[in-house]
């Protein structure tokens, strides 16, 4: 009997060592896009083996411009609750990043009616309007996670190393056009970058003990003001609000056995 139990014991230790070593899985074909998806990967590839090469000063030197151009723009909330709130759930998810690339994140709290956050350098900046659309730290713990996860996902250097491989080749005046309009024609291709972002948002706010389902309910909601799916999604930045909430769903219940319920 006493050999059973630790038979039992062995088994349940190794088992949870399985589960904690278990890979995260990022599955991308809820986008329901396989050319969004292939020409994502051919534009990484071609500035991964072409593009200028971009270094963590200069990612965060593009965080502190980015700053400056948002003081002359905005008004900042620099007290209050709702910054405190802010800082504590960004304090709480930067402990989860596994292996951190140097960031030294600071959240700035923008005084805006528009529902939106971005991000660059490690600057996050969270509008108003997002943090009354967002019902609660759950869903505002997965819009932090997702701008965290563009800068540790490398997002914002490829696109300084495509803005610089642009002034290198035609020149700053030819180069900042040629840029603008291959942003123009190429907005499809961040629909997958967003995706991925999403994903590993969840997996941040899950780590740090939030209710990761809650990021489906926000997408849903965003479905609703978004209005009906586009023939013309394709062309846009972001992939539409419910296949993101699909994707969130999926995410979780592949990774997490966590069932937020079917569409």
């Amino acid at each position: 009997m006493l050999k059973l139990f630790f038979t039992f014991i062995i088994f349940s230790l190794s088992f949870l060592n399985f589960s904690q070593k278990k890979k995260i899985v990022y599955d991308f074909s809820c986008m329901e896009s396989g050319t969004t998806n292939w020409l994502s990967d051919m534009e990484k590839s071609l500035i991964e083996s072409y593009g200028s090469k971009v270094s963590l000063k200069e990612e965060k030197e593009l965080g502190e411009k980015l700053l400056t151009e948002c003081k002359k723009e905005y008004k900042f909330i620099e007290s209050g609750y709702e910054l405190r709130n802010l800082k504590k759930i960004l304090k709480s998810l930067n402990s989860q990043i596994k292996s951190p690339k140097g960031f030294d994140y600071e959240i700035y709290y923008i005084d805006d009616k528009i529902i939106n956050a971005f991000t660059a350098g490690g600057k996050i900046f969270f509008t108003s309007g997002m943090y009354k659309f967002c019902l609660d730290k759950n869903e505002i713990a997965s819009i932090i996670g997702h701008e965290i996860s563009h800068n540790e996902l490398g997002h914002i250097k490829q696109n300084i190393s495509k803005a610089k491989t642009y002034d290198y080749y035609l020149g700053k005046k030819y180069g900042e056009l040629t840029l603008f309009i291959s942003n123009l024609l190429t907005m499809s291709f961040n629909q997958k970058n967003e995706t991925h972002c999403d994903m590993v948002g969840i997996d941040l706010a899950q780590g740090a003990g939030y209710q990761s389902c809650n990021a489906v309910s926000l997408w849903k909601r965003m479905q609703i003001k978004d209005g009906p799916e586009s023939d013309l999604n394709f062309l846009s930045t972001h992939p539409y609000s419910g296949r993101r909430a699909e994707c969130a769903r999926l995410h979780l219940k592949r990774n997490y056995s966590i069932n937020c319920g079917e569409n």
